[in-house]
């Protein structure tokens, strides 16, 4: 978004002047003929934008203001206050700059008559098609409280899905790291130290002592070769998983780790029939549920999947079919789709089985960790194992040659 400023007339031929942050010069002469004025001037503002500075957030907006957002909306929206008054009142408390310049923005475009869907479409992707489609069918319906407080609690459900992820891999993820350091530690200080001692011995060595020591020797002279290898590999990957082959093949693969894949699945089946559910309860049709949904899944395969769903749904097929082939949804899902279509309650058999999902993926991340630690551990013994093995056979050899 950039700023502009502007110098219009009003109906009684008054010269209004002031700043807009909007697209481009052509959005700023919507906004402004919307307001029911005459541009005459408008120009964008160059230099410093210490207001936009302020607004500078890594990850956009927080989660924690979204929910807020939304729930406070509902709760002035259901108590009969105007919209616009609703967003006024949001702006002026909100906390963060980045969502309250957003608001701003959005509050002027719904007092020109715009809808808040198509408001909070204009931005900069402060909500995803899914939120935005639900606001849209709130407004449709005329039940925007309700769906205002359906898409904070699936906002909450959606991050807290995240943390236990991210709060599961802790653990691994600092036995792993110090696993490293400790091979890293013993490569560059501990194994050149016994290569001197036993070069003077002139004696031969055994093959496992030899190899670390080849290894050592590497590592020590030529680290920088190492780390140009890991940056190549890591800039390489990167551009690789950006692409839709890599992005497929690192799902599909990801969804085979023992675990780790177990939990990603639970998550997708979690949120695909979350989703799903609240989509169609708000009044959408099964067709654009589908497209949502899919699209909001992260998982290729889980996407791909409910994409093709779409497809034959749209043919007058039943959604239960398509799913119930996939190898990547399990029966209880695709059984469960057949009953709520056979009952004609299918969002609510779906947030049952949401409910249920959600339940599994607690689970499986609280244990997590008890499953992986004993593997990052007998990881880290081995390869101490190992090193040691390499330098201390030599020891007992002396030894015993001396004796």
């Amino acid at each position: 978004m950039k700023k502009f400023k502007y110098s219009a007339r009003d109906q009684q031929g008054k010269i209004v002047s002031g700043s807009l942050e909007a697209k481009d010069y052509d959005s700023v002469a919507d906004i402004l003929h919307d307001r029911g004025l005459i541009v005459v001037s408008v120009k964008e503002s160059m230099g410093l934008n210490l207001e936009r500075l302020a607004e500078i957030n890594i990850g956009g907006v927080p989660m924690k203001e979204k929910v807020v957002f939304m729930r406070q909306m509902a709760t002035m929206v259901g108590a009969g206050l105007p919209l616009s008054r609703s967003l006024e009142i949001m702006t002026q408390q909100t906390e963060n700059p980045m969502f309250r310049r957003v608001l701003k923005d959005v509050l002027l475009s719904v007092q020109s008559g715009k809808s808040l869907s198509d408001s909070f479409r204009a931005q900069e992707e402060i909500f995803d098609e899914v939120t935005l489609n639900l606001i849209e069918a709130g407004e449709e319906s005329g039940n925007l409280e309700t769906i205002l407080e359906r898409l904070a609690t699936e906002l909450e459900e959606k991050n807290s899905l995240g943390r236990k992820l991210k709060s599961a891999m802790i653990y691994p993820t600092i036995i792993l790291v110090v696993i490293i350091a400790v091979v890293v530690l013993m490569m560059i200080v501990l194994i050149p130290s016994m290569s001197t001692i036993y070069s003077d011995f002139d004696a031969e060595l055994p093959a496992i002592t030899k190899i670390l020591m080849s290894m050592s020797s590497f590592f020590v002279h030529y680290w920088w070769a190492i780390l140009v290898v890991l940056a190549v590999l890591i800039i390489g990957g990167k551009f690789y998983l950006d692409s839709d082959k890599g992005k497929r093949s690192f799902d599909k693969i990801i969804l085979k780790i023992p675990a780790v894949g177990m939990i990603i699945t639970k998550m997708q089946l979690a949120q695909f029939t979350r989703i799903l559910a609240l989509l169609l309860g708000s009044g959408l049709s099964i067709i654009k549920a589908l497209e949502l949904t899919g699209a909001s899944l992260s998982n290729s395969m889980f996407r791909d999947t409910v994409m093709d769903a779409k497809s034959e749904v749209e043919k007058g097929g039943a959604l239960a079919i398509p799913i119930a082939r996939s190898e990547y949804f399990p029966l209880l899902v695709s059984s469960m789709i057949a009953v709520g279509e056979e009952t004609g309650e299918i969002d609510a058999v779906l947030t049952k089985v949401s409910q249920y999902y959600k339940e599994e993926v607690d689970v499986a991340t609280t244990n997590m960790s008890s499953v992986l630690e004993p593997v990052f551990l007998i990881i880290m013994g081995l390869a101490i194992g190992f090193i040691a093995l390499g330098v201390y056979m030599p020891m007992f050899q002396l030894s015993s040659a001396i004796g």
